[in-house]
């Protein structure tokens, strides 16, 4: 009797083995015209395969700085060989200024010669690195938050409890007033340790959409500031992800009304959603995640507290608690995302990134 013929392996295409690579791949003809690329690509040049395809490469950057990229590119044409380039400085058409480190690979086909070019950002292999610094920094902070909030409320308890047994002896109205002063700053530092440990549930995960909540946000800001104008800039094909709607709300809160009072409750604030691809964050490498950006024309972080800021009780407000950004920080990595800080210009960006893998 014959045994069963196996089943076949299953192949990959050699376009699926592109996609999962971390360098931008760029497939050009001898004009130098775009015909394939890979998912890496589309986000560094910060648009979709369907427009890149059948472009000429010098589109992509801007005609008035000086590009080494493209000279490469010609001369690896013209002589055959592998070319690559360290700390090549790239300005996008964009108005992106990208340092990179590139390779250009001469492609023999029977009847054309093709390039391959490589682009690897150092810039965000930089920021691939902080990010897993900040990680690791928000885990030891919450560490020792807990640490902290547990060693401190034993003994206030029992402050707490001392006072209110002294109250009832006395009747010197003059007294009570100590053990009343005594009561109320123990329960105040009680609502700062919560404060500090964050939201006291746990995350219950819904399918929402982050315009809705986004929305929310902005309409609770525009309340509280009514001179805010509030910017939206979103792209409506964000599909639906897994999380908490409520403690989303609180995190995008916070870091909104950290922007409108960085603006003194003056000034345009933008609300911005975009999809990146192939996005890492900590040490985990996601297909799809939702960056969400928060804007403000605020004078931006002093430098001495800049990265920090996500840390609690780290703030340049003269009044500000510094808990903010660290209960936004503190969700956020809750959902297995991440919020960055950055200054563009005059302007202050918080983006957070939500990948949109549910598992």
């Amino acid at each position: 009797m014959d045994k069963p013929a196996p089943n076949p392996m299953p192949t990959i295409s050699a376009r699926k083995i592109l996609d999962y690579i971390s360098d931008s791949i760029i497939c050009l003809d001898e004009s130098l015209v775009i015909k394939q690329v890979n998912a890496t690509a589309q986000v560094f040049f910060d648009t979709s395969d369907s427009v890149l395809v059948g472009r000429p490469i010098a589109s992509l950057f801007d005609p008035k700085a000086e590009n080494s990229l493209l000279q490469s590119l010609h001369k690896c044409l013209r002589e055959q060989h592998q070319i690559t380039e360290h700390q090549a400085r790239l300005h996008l058409a964009n108005g992106k200024v990208l340092s990179t480190d590139y390779t250009v690979h001469p492609v023999q086909e029977i009847d054309a010669h093709t390039l391959l070019l490589e682009i690897q950002p150092i810039d965000r292999h930089l920021e691939i690195a902080r990010d897993s610094q900040r990680v690791a920094q928000q885990i030891a902070s919450q560490q020792l938050v807990r640490g902290m909030a547990h060693e401190i409320r034993n003994p206030l308890g029992g402050i707490r409890g001392a006072a209110q047994l002294l109250d009832s002896e006395i009747d010197d109205p003059a007294l009570k007033e100590y053990t009343a002063v005594i009561i109320r700053e123990v329960d105040r530092l009680q609502h700062l340790l919560n404060d500090m440990l964050g939201p006291n549930r746990r995350i219950e995960k819904t399918s929402i959409n982050i315009l809705e909540v986004l929305e929310h946000v902005a309409n609770l800001i525009q309340a509280e500031y009514a001179e805010i104008e509030i910017v939206r800039d979103y792209d409506p094909s964000i599909p639906d992800l897994m999380a908490d709607k409520d403690q989303l709300i609180q995190s995008f809160l916070n870091i909104g009304r950290n922007g409108a009072q960085a603006m003194d409750g003056k000034g345009e604030l933008v609300f911005r959603t975009r999809i990146n691809r192939q996005q890492t964050i900590g040490n985990r490498r996601y297909r799809h995640v939702i960056e969400a950006t928060v804007i403000d024309h605020g004078p931006g972080i002093d430098p001495s507290v800049q990265e920090n800021i996500f840390l609690p009780m780290v703030t340049s407000k003269p009044e500000g608690s510094g808990l903010g950004l660290p209960i936004a920080q503190q969700i956020i990595f809750g959902h297995g995302g991440l919020i960055q800080c950055s200054r563009e210009g005059d302007r202050t960006l918080f983006t957070t990134f939500l990948p949109l893998e549910t598992s």
